[in-house]
């Protein structure tokens, strides 16, 4: 049945869509690449790509592809988040996702399948409120109102593992039969690189496949721990890639006969995974963090401002960077995971590190958020709170110096999940920048998948617990 009635009333008409340059120049790549299908991907309430696959005069419509509304409600394990338009009073309408061409690629892992990102609207064309790819749109909206474009670089951390009879294994009973690929801890090393060298060769291969440039490869302290540090490009592509980086690791990984894991804390004697946002501004291409001077090192007084303002915000939209119960069990100073909203000249005990060792790569590092985080809001929260700091002229705290951790004039961010959704809920800011829909719909989902959490925690055994007194009681 048609979810769309305006791409049906072409094909009752016969007439084949027609549309504006970038669909045209689209129509005449998927041609040439000879596309059979076209894998239309959407960011959900968590921040993950979902999609379904189309024909190719489908995805090329001038109506869009049907997404119904409750799309928003699903949760990680497609339950459904107890937020409002999880009720059957909204009837559950259509939503309708326009592909954003700029991102269609060949999907590499695929024949005969392209892939492109969606932008997602209501029937009366508006974006929709809970998606969160709109709300980074409208963040770069003021911010290129305001005179500036930003750079991001993405830095995400993961766990690679092999797993046991994996096919036959109940999830509850997953966790137990992981086995790192990497046997043991040696952040750098060269020595542990064999260890998925195939692994690495065939993901970089993917990604380049998706446009996406990875600088640096490397491993980290814990068992089968990697880090990949993304190449800095504007806010929008930045959260694309990233949300298709990690969907490219979980899939080749899966060819590999291994799991790719960006749970933030999976092991409690193991280092947790975090996302780093490294971020700076530009004005004419050029950096408006450095001094005006033009030839010296160090902060401007706008890149004090930005900062300031990012301190004075961060602890309210805090959640979109550790999203689940579990990103707080990652945040512990002893493995540079920031619990207060404390900054620092290359300070890396800081939650926020300013980086000045070179004009050119003079930017702002964020350390807060897990390999769990959501990327859009991540980055639309970071330059949000620098804007207002720029746009008030905030000066930051005075710098951390040491153990950051330890600052005690520092402010503590929200501690739990509940706490952080709080935050958000009671952030008039957060309302100003996204909307009052968007803060009722995204605190609520995450109250709810606290309430998940806990129920789920007091009604299972831990593993731990069965093994230390199976045999002695």
């Amino acid at each position: 049945m048609p979810s769309n009635s305006t791409d049906y009333a072409h094909r009752q008409n016969g007439v084949a869509p027609v549309g504006t340059q970038a669909r045209r120049e689209a129509a005449e790549k998927l041609e040439q690449w000879k596309t059979r299908r076209v894998r239309v991907e959407f960011i959900d309430t968590d921040g993950r790509l979902r999609g379904k696959y189309v024909t190719v005069d489908k995805a090329l419509s001038l109506g869009g592809i049907g997404l119904p509304e409750f799309f928003y409600a699903l949760s990680v394990d497609d339950g459904a988040y107890d937020v409002p338009i999880a009720t059957p009073d909204h009837g559950f309408p259509d939503f309708f996702a326009l592909p954003d061409w700029s991102t269609l690629r060949q999907a590499p892992l695929e024949d005969g399948v392209a892939a492109v990102i969606c932008d997602v609207q209501t029937k009366a064309g508006q974006p929709v409120q809970f998606d969160g790819r709109s709300a980074l749109r409208r963040t770069c909206t003021r911010l290129a109102e305001a005179g500036f474009d930003a750079l991001i670089g993405v830095e995400l951390e993961f766990y690679l593992y092999r797993v046991e009879d994996a096919q036959t294994a109940r999830p509850e009973q997953l966790p137990g039969r992981l086995r790192p690929v990497g046997h043991t801890r040696q952040t750098l090393s060269v020595h542990r690189w064999p260890d998925h060298g195939e692994f690495i060769t065939e993901l970089d291969a993917v990604l380049c496949a998706y446009g996406i440039e990875v600088e640096a490869f490397s491993t980290e302290l814990g068992y089968g721990m990697l880090e990949a540090a993304l190449s800095p490009v504007p806010p929008l592509q930045a959260a694309d890639n990233a949300a298709r980086f990690k969907q490219a690791c979980k899939d080749v990984a899966r060819r590999h006969g291994m799991i790719a894991s960006f749970v933030a804390k999976p092991d409690m004697q193991q280092e947790g995974v975090g996302a780093h946002l490294h971020q700076s501004l530009l004005r004419d291409g050029s950096n408006v963090f450095c001094p005006e001077d033009g030839t010296s090192t160090g902060m401007s007084e706008l890149f004090r401002h930005y900062v300031g303002g990012v301190v004075a915000t961060a602890g309210e939209v805090s959640v979109f960077q550790c999203p689940y119960a579990n990103s707080y069990r990652r945040l512990d100073p002893k493995f540079f995971a920031p619990v207060n909203i404390s900054w620092g000249i290359d300070n890396r005990a800081a939650c926020l590190r300013v980086i000045t060792d070179s004009r050119s790569a003079t930017r702002l590092e964020h350390r807060r958020g897990g390999a769990d985080f959501h990327p859009y809001l991540s980055i639309a929260a970071s330059l949000d709170g620098g804007l207002h700091g720029i746009l008030h002229r905030i000066e930051p705290p005075q710098a951390s110096t040491g153990a950051a951790y330890a600052d005690t004039q520092a402010r503590l961010f929200p501690a739990t999940l509940r706490e952080a959704a709080a935050a958000l809920d009671n952030s008039a800011l957060a309302r100003l920048w996204y909307g009052d829909d968007f803060v009722d719909h995204y605190a609520a989902s995450r109250v709810s998948e606290a309430s998940t959490y806990e129920s789920l925690r007091d009604g299972y055994v831990p593993e731990w617990e069965l093994a230390r007194y199976l045999e002695v009681t």
